[in-house]
């Protein structure tokens, strides 16, 4: 069962370490983004969609969905085009170049084939992200996006 990362905005303190142990695992480069929404600091993380519009969209064959869900992007193929950034429904796709290929979350491959949580899981001092399957988020959260609303106000079941 593929795997994604939620976040609990109840336990989100906005504090940014996600940010740092990505920016940290990636040579310099952070994937987790923040965003804003009246009541609440939300890091915005790739998906690993189902059916991702980023690979569709890659004229290059760059990005591809490998066996465990994990969208991951080809360094060697990348040209930098972003088209993949553009195709991305969630904005979570850095448009940003570096060798000329487009930044984007892996789940930290590496860490996965070592049986570890991706770093920013793994650094989040409040408990606020979880990586679990679609299917184990317990029936107290809404899934939004990739992301999971608790029982802040904004996101409560009507």
């Amino acid at each position: 069962m593929a795997k994604r990362v939620f976040v609990n905005l109840d336990y989100c303190i906005g504090c940014g370490s996600c940010s740092a142990a990505c920016y940290y695992s990636h040579n310099g480069f952070t994937n987790v983004h923040y965003g804003s929404v009246p009541e609440a600091t939300i890091p915005f993380i790739c998906r690993h969609c189902e059916d991702p519009a980023c690979v569709a969209a890659c004229p290059n064959g760059a990005i591809k969905k490998l066996d465990n869900g994990v969208i991951k992007r080809m360094n060697m193929l990348c040209v930098g085009c972003g088209s993949c950034s553009l195709a991305c429904p969630f904005g979570v796709i850095d448009p940003g170049i570096r060798s000329y290929t487009i930044l984007k979350c892996d789940l930290c491959i590496e860490r996965l084939a070592d049986g570890k949580e991706p770093a920013c899981v793994t650094a989040c001092p409040s408990g606020a992200l979880r990586f679990e399957g679609v299917s184990e988020v317990s029936e107290e959260y809404i899934l939004i996006g990739g992301r999971v609303g608790g029982q802040h106000p904004i996101f409560r079941r009507r």
